[in-house]
């Protein structure tokens, strides 16, 4: 964009000497709805006190909602996050519209997410007629590989920059922006980038395999009730079935998926697997997890279902152990390429040799039924 932006310069500094005296082809935020109210004066008799949409939350409150969120940019002052639950349609998509406002350099940012399967929805709030529009990609996001917009608007006394992006994975819509008087040699990517919160990434800080966790000490339990009555307080646990296994799951880490919306429904991204041996004793039978909250662990007929942006895992228990009933996934190289990959522990999934399918159709198929299968309900241990 800044390419861009720098070849235009000469020409909008020659057409504002021309535009001087004049009104400004596309008005702020402010003026725009002033004109609307003159062109429709039945506005002008709403109540002067009419009730904000907006209601303030912390960002604990904010990351609760949506996960994969910004956070605030080191340096910036006067963070202050709020939120338009009228925004939400009553079937919860799209959600509700959070916003992040802060100061940086002196310069005031709007960040703003919602989501919603539309991937043009203009969530910004900003009515203008962009000057320039550059397409790019954001580091980062999306594993480095984020498409995004950036869009400048010059007018005779205000500049205003706008940079929108889309998860497509997460069905989420991002808008970050500013206005000031000289934004001239601004970049609003790097702000973008720089609102990046790896820890709201899903997988963050989990363990990278099996055998870096650690099972929950089941010595001295005879059945699954005991271990249930061997859980410390916040512990949670729940019943599954995992093949032709009836199992039991168990975890230290719970929340609720309807995020305060109705009936609690406690759900989980990672839990202990045990079963019972053909002795009739509790067996741990491994450890599985999600990659963040927007997947958490679901029932689909006898498997259960595990997921992340770039991977969906069906999990199964044969011969003591956790196998891979089938799992469907894809990796990114550099210039965004995606290449599709499908793995079975027990039948032929038609993959090459390298493990390699032609497309993502298996993989759309896993994600469809993971949506719409049963969570997981845990019960927490009080």
């Amino acid at each position: 964009m800044k390419k861009t932006i720098a070849m235009i310069m000469a020409g909008i500094t020659a057409l504002s000497l021309v535009a001087c005296g004049q009104t400004a082809e596309a008005p702020a935020e402010e003026t725009v709805h002033e004109a609307v109210q003159e062109e429709a004066p039945k506005q002008e008799e709403e109540p002067v006190g009419m009730a904000n949409p907006w209601r303030d939350i912390t960002e604990e409150e904010a990351n609760s909602i949506y996960a994969k969120l910004f956070t605030a940019p080191e340096g910036a002052t006067d963070v202050k996050w709020s939120i338009m639950d009228s925004a939400a349609d009553p079937s919860g998509f799209p959600g509700p519209l959070v916003q992040m406002m802060f100061t940086l350099d002196g310069r005031e940012f709007t960040a703003r997410m919602q989501t919603t399967s539309e991937d043009q929805a203009d969530i910004s709030g900003m009515f203008y007629e962009w000057t320039v529009t550059d397409d790019t990609t954001l580091h980062g996001w999306g594993g480095d590989n984020m498409p995004a917009t950036c869009s400048r608007y010059v007018g005779e006394n205000e500049y205003a920059d706008l940079c929108s992006w889309y998860d497509i994975e997460y069905g989420a819509a991002y808008t970050l922006s500013v206005t000031d008087k000289d934004l001239d040699g601004f970049d609003i990517q790097a702000i973008a980038e720089a609102i990046y919160n790896p820890e709201n990434e899903p997988g963050f800080d989990m363990p990278d395999d099996e055998e870096e966790h650690t099972p929950f000490d089941i010595t001295g339990c005879d059945t699954f009730t005991d271990i249930v009555d061997k859980l410390p307080a916040g512990w949670a646990y729940a019943n599954a079935t995992m093949g032709e296994q009836d199992v039991l799951l168990i975890t230290e880490y719970t929340y609720d998926y309807n995020a305060g919306e109705g009936t609690p429904l406690f759900a989980a991204i990672d839990a202990e697997v045990y079963y019972y041996s053909e002795d009739g004793v509790p067996t741990y039978a491994g450890y599985i997890t999600s990659g963040g909250t927007a997947y958490p662990l679901t029932q689909v007929d006898k498997n259960v279902y595990t997921g992340a942006n770039h991977f969906v895992k069906a999990n199964a228990i044969v011969a003591g152990g956790i196998v891979i009933d089938e799992e469907a996934s894809v990796e990114y190289d550099t210039d965004g390429n995606a290449t599709y990959y499908a793995h079975s522990d027990l039948r032929d999934v038609g993959a090459d040799e390298n493990g390699q399918v032609k497309d993502d159709t298996r993989m759309t198929e896993m994600y469809t039924e993971m949506g719409e299968g049963q969570i997981i309900e845990f019960a927490v241990v009080e």
